[in-house]
């Protein structure tokens, strides 16, 4: 107990006021930045049993044995992940660091599987770290197979009689290979299709030729490998429940390269941008953000600067503007002798200080020690030099009241001004 009472006594006081300080100064930069006023959940989620979800993916993958969970914060649990783990990504509002990159590799360098559905920003440049270089135009189709050009229908590489189908896909336009890197297999569109380079939605056909494209490819990297497919909603509720196979190819898939007994699967949805009213939200949107930025060299160098900026001007508001009150401790420090007057004349004398003085020193020091008793110590004190005959039975009767009570800081300094025009009347006579 005595050594919490000397952690948070008064010698450290300015401590905890400057961790306050900054822990507040942090919050207000760091809290707009993590507010979102989307109202429905991100797509492409486990969570979402809607058409754009991912849950019959993940109870498929359940019943097939494996165990699944999720990330929310951020990506710092793949580090802790079997060997044999597979993660899966899809989509994301929230670019992937550098050092995030870093991690993933290492992730799928000792065996893990990565399963990367691109199609947003953050998945393209996720694919580009791995040698994928993936198009921003889209996959369009002159002979529709179903109601719109956007819909790409392929055989599958494994299945015999199975069909899969991709949204809005994005051509692969290059893959890179080394010793560390090689492809295994591909997946491309029938001679059909085409690269709508200018994004207008129609076939021009003389500057965008039908060719068949390559949409998805599969890595040995590692001892891991990567899996990346150029549709985001590859593995959506709806294409499963419109008889499609993209869900069976990938479950066929991950068992052929997945080699371990720990049957895990990582959905990495830290990087999705989620309500802040739900709790998923609060989460990911707050104390997520701010793991996401502070992987950031620039926003640490950024942050550091304004809450030293601000640490050093705040003190000096209460100068600049002068809003504050006199305190108590301040009205005695302004009045001691040793601080306020010069110790010497100019001959070099000591200044004797007078007996006020003094007992103003004295209760400066006491009043660091017992701050409770000090007010009614003083003006005990001061109404031994004032003669009775200068105060009259209504200030008396008010004094005598007064000192009977805890004083608090203005009903000290208005008692001790009073009794300095006491004071006065006796020189005026």
């Amino acid at each position: 107990m005595t050594r919490f009472k000397t952690i948070f006594s008064q010698r450290y006081s300015p401590m905890f006021k400057m961790v306050i300080q900054v822990l507040l100064i942090f919050i207000l930069i760091t809290l707009p930045l993590s507010f979102n006023v989307t109202s429905s959940k991100p797509p492409f989620s486990v969570k979402d049993t809607g058409p754009g979800g991912l849950s019959i993916f993940n109870d498929l993958l359940l019943q097939a044995g494996y165990s699944t969970t999720r990330t929310i914060l951020s990506i710092n649990p793949v580090r802790n992940l079997p060997e044999s783990s597979i993660l899966v990504i899809t989509g994301g509002s929230k670019s992937y660091q550098e050092t995030e990159k870093i991690e993933i590799d290492a992730f799928v360098a000792q065996g893990g599987i990565l399963l990367l559905l691109t199609g947003s920003r953050s998945t393209i440049e996720l694919a580009r770290y791995f040698g994928v270089y993936i198009s921003s135009s889209y996959i369009l189709e002159t002979e529709s197979y179903y109601k719109s050009p956007e819909i790409i229908l392929v055989d599958s590489p494994f299945i015999v009689n199975s069909t899969l189908c991709l949204a809005r896909a994005h051509p692969i336009t290059y893959v890179t290979e080394s010793n560390h890197q090689r492809e295994l297999f591909a997946v491309s569109t029938q001679n059909t299709a085409f690269i709508d380079g200018d994004d207008d939605g129609i076939w021009s056909e003389t500057g965008e030729p039908t060719s068949q494209i390559k949409i998805a490819s599969a890595l040995r990297r590692g001892l891991g490998a990567v899996i990346i497919v150029s549709s985001l909603s590859f593995l959506t509720n709806e294409l499963y429940e419109k008889d499609f196979d993209n869900i069976e190819l990938a479950l066929y898939v991950l068992n052929y390269y997945s080699s371990g007994y720990e049957k895990l699967v990582c959905f990495e949805e830290s990087h999705k941008r989620w309500p802040f009213a739900s709790t998923d939200g609060i989460i990911n949107q707050s104390y997520g953000t701010i793991i996401l930025l502070t992987k950031t060299k620039l926003f640490v160098f950024l942050m550091v600067l304004i809450i030293l900026f601000l640490y050093y001007l705040s003190p000096r508001f209460s100068d600049i503007f002068g809003t504050t009150k006199e305190t108590y401790k301040q009205f005695l420090s302004d009045r001691i002798w040793s601080r306020k007057r010069e110790l010497y004349e100019t001959f070099g004398s000591p200044v004797k200080p007078t007996v006020e003085e003094k007992y103003l020193s004295s209760l400066y020091f006491q009043y660091e020690l017992y701050p409770n008793h000090a007010y009614n110590f003083y003006l005990e004190e001061k109404l031994r030099y004032i003669p009775a005959s200068l105060i009259t039975s209504e200030e008396k009767e008010l004094l005598e009241q007064a000192l009977r009570k805890k004083l608090d800081n203005e009903t000290f300094l208005s008692l001790f001004f009073k009794l300095e025009e006491i004071q006065k009347r006796g020189k005026l006579l």
